[in-house]
């Protein structure tokens, strides 16, 4: 590991110190991140930890900055993505420093030790959000040698005020098109004998529609396994069944819309996707509807997404349905390569 405890303790202010946070930190930097964080941020840690069981990083590290009573005021993360390191081998990175404590080179010095890090695992790459709105942050970010190339636009939608009907009827639209949209919770109980085959069958469906998404860092060519696969599309917090959307055509998915709910009673719309053939006849859109009906009926106030810039299409569907952006996440990269 490429983290140097005692220059990082020569780096910090006095009164703060840094070490690698253990398995024991997580609630607490979770709670940080929450305490700091959007509302398309928020997560439980019992989500969170449940997360990462289901999707390990084996190279991941976190560090902490803490004041002398066991105050957090800072943390750092950097990771490869384990199942899901990119196919040009960026790492990630994740950095944030209480605002009564900024400026005192407290986030230099984490960044120092996580960038070290990554280049003695042999990243090419960081690539790291900075959000709308924090100018110190992108101002941090230049300043260390990384440059904006890639914007995210996340976007919400008050479910109990959406109005479906200037919109036609999901299900008989659908029907009309010669496909069926289906809960998760409902395919669930249909393939119950033969739910291993189904999910087999659906993987690198779901795999090639996520590799169309524009987005900062490329997936990998080819999907995990089915058994960590599961754990991490069909199983756990980031799927909830009954407001999860398939589009089928003769039994055969051809779309999907997948939503968390999460326990602040907000939900999220973690991907959306129709395959290549089936573009432009408006399924997207359908599966949408029966995610925000599906919702409203679950009396699930807040609705979010996350869209990449040059989506163009999905953010069309979105502002059709009303939802209402958030000013754009910025990404930064430095290559080290």
């Amino acid at each position: 590991m490429g983290t140097d405890l005692a220059a990082l303790a020569q780096r910090l202010p006095p009164g703060i110190s840094g070490r690698v946070a253990g398995d024991a930190d997580l609630e607490r930097i979770v709670e940080f991140r929450n305490r700091y964080g959007t509302r398309g941020e928020w997560m439980s840690p019992a989500a969170a930890r449940a997360t990462l069981a289901a999707s390990p990083e084996p190279l991941r590290v976190a560090l902490v900055a803490e004041k002398a009573g066991g105050e957090m005021v800072g943390f750092g993360i950097t990771s490869d993505g384990g199942l899901w390191r990119s196919g040009d081998g960026s790492w990630r990175l994740t950095l944030r420093v209480a605002p009564d404590h900024r400026r005192r080179g407290i986030g230099g010095a984490l960044l120092e030790q996580l960038e070290g890090h990554a280049r003695s695992n042999g990243a090419p790459r960081m690539v790291t959000p900075v959000r709308g709105g924090e100018p110190a942050g992108a101002a941090f970010a230049a300043a260390h040698g990384y440059r904006a190339f890639h914007e995210r636009i996340d976007s919400w939608i008050d479910v109990p005020a959406f109005d479906p009907s200037g919109f036609d009827d999901p299900d008989e639209a659908a029907r009309r098109l010669g496909i069926r949209l289906a809960t998760w919770a409902e395919l669930l109980a249909e393939h119950g004998s033969d739910i291993d085959l189904f999910e087999n069958e659906l993987l690198p469906v779901i795999w090639a529609l996520a590799r169309d998404v524009p987005s900062p860092t490329p997936m990998p060519d080819q999907p995990p396994p089915l058994e960590q696969a599961r754990r991490v599309f069909f199983e756990g917090p980031g799927i909830d069944p009954p407001t999860t959307i398939l589009a089928l055509r003769d039994g055969a998915a051809i779309g999907m819309t997948v939503t968390m709910v999460k326990e602040n009673g907000a939900a999220y719309t973690n991907f959306t996707g129709v395959v290549r053939s089936e573009r432009g006849k408006g399924i997207a859109l359908l599966l949408k509807l029966r995610a925000l009906r599906a919702l409203k009926e679950r009396g699930v106030r807040l609705f979010g997404t996350t869209n990449d810039e040059q989506n163009a299409a999905m953010r069309g569907i979105n502002r059709k349905l009303g939802y209402t952006p958030d000013p754009p996440t910025t990404m930064y990269e430095k290559r080290f390569t």
